[in-house]
This record gives C-alpha cells, structure tokens and sequence, in this order.
C-alpha cells in the first residue's frame, strides 16, 4: 500500500515585506504554529512520510521545513515548480513518478488544488482543506505509478485547530465542576425535600406484662 499526505501550506503573512510577489510571500507565526503542530502529529500517529514534493513557493517550502523539524521527519525532499498554481492532475502525475522505495509520501502544496487532489484520489466528494491541514489517503497499489483517480480511501483530514489539548483540558475541568455542582445540588435538595422521621420510641409494655390472647383461659376447643 501507498500512503500520500496531501498538506496545504500554513497561514502566509500578507503583512511581510514579500514586494507583491505571490510565489516569495512568507509564513505568518499562525502558518508556523499549524505546521510544527502537524509535523508532530504525523509521527505521533506513526505515518511521518518517507520522502516529500513541495511546491516551490516560499510558504510551502517553509512549510515543510517546519513541520520536519517538528516531528522529526529525515526524508529527502523534492522541489518544484509543477505544484505552484497546478492542477490536481499535474500534482497526481509528480506522485506517479516518484520511485518505489517510499511508501509514505508528503505533499506540499496550495489551494483549491490540494482540496481538489484529494477529492480525484478518492472518487469524488467534497474536500475542504484549511491552511496547515492535512489529508491522509491510502491506495491499495505496490508501484506509485499505479496510482490513480478513485482507488484511494481518504483515513483522515485533520486540521491543526483541532490538536488542542489545552482546550481539551479546559472543558474536562468544565465537566468535572459542573458534575460535582449537580451532585451537591442533588444532596441539598433531598436533605431539604425529605419528611423528618419522629425519633424512634420503643413501645411501652402494659403493665403486668404481655396481654394475654382472646380465648378461653384453659385453651379448650
């Protein structure tokens, strides 16, 4: 089987000091935040890939070098210009050609291609890619060059928005306090809402001791 991870660029700072041209304009901190949180996600997962294709955009190589870094990718890396303002076509085509001794392969890259790549590997459907994101998909073939359009089954897309274990913390805490106010709450209102039970008295004994029953005294029949 053959593993390719569609990722789209981090967050580009548009603020940057780029001089208008698209193909130079830097990552954004966010961009950078996405892609380290991506890189180790990939290898906590056990799917770092073996080999990547970035586009040759300054965004995206910068991309891929953050997320290697950050999960400790060692693969080598291909750049090109055939995944800057391509089509899903082309791009599946860079994957053909790759050599065999990969069986993981990452690419970099831009939208709406890389949302529209994903979509052609699986056979259709809608595909949203936000920045950072990434899209595993898995294709039953030996050779990379026997992939094609509609043999891949899409494992995942994962956006870097959703690894927040700060956030996850924060609502378990959430949880864990509107549990216990509820069972408080739970306790108060059964010791106000219950009846008060009278003490316990023990009956008195008539004096002389215990009645004796209706009857003959004789027990006769």
């Amino acid at each position: 089987m053959k593993t390719i991870l569609i990722l789209r660029h981090g967050k580009s700072d548009w603020d940057a000091d780029y001089g208008g041209d698209d193909h130079a304009r830097p990552l954004a901190a966010r961009g950078q935040k996405g892609a380290r949180k991506i890189g180790r996600f990939l290898t906590t997962a056990r799917v770092p890939p073996d080999r990547a294709i970035t586009s040759s955009a300054v965004r995206a190589r910068e991309t891929l070098a953050t997320a290697a870094e950050a999960g400790g990718w060692t693969g080598p890396a291909r750049v090109t210009d055939a995944l800057y303002e391509a089509t899903p076509q082309a791009v599946l085509r860079e994957i053909q050609a790759e050599t065999d001794d990969a069986d993981t392969v990452v690419v970099v890259g831009h939208e709406p291609t890389s949302s529209a790549l994903a979509s052609l590997l699986v056979g259709g459907g809608r595909v949203e890619m936000k920045t950072a994101a990434v899209a595993r998909v898995d294709v039953p073939v030996e050779s990379w060059a026997d992939v094609a359009p509609g043999r891949g089954t899409l494992a995942f897309l994962l956006p870097p928005g959703a690894l927040r274990p700060n956030a996850y913390r924060k609502l378990k805490k959430t949880i864990d306090k509107a549990i216990d106010a509820r069972q408080k709450a739970i306790e108060k209102a059964e010791k106000v809402g219950a009846p008060k039970e009278p003490a316990y008295k023990p009956a008195a004994l008539p004096r002389g001791g215990v009645d004796a029953p209706d009857g003959p005294a004789d027990g006769g029949a």
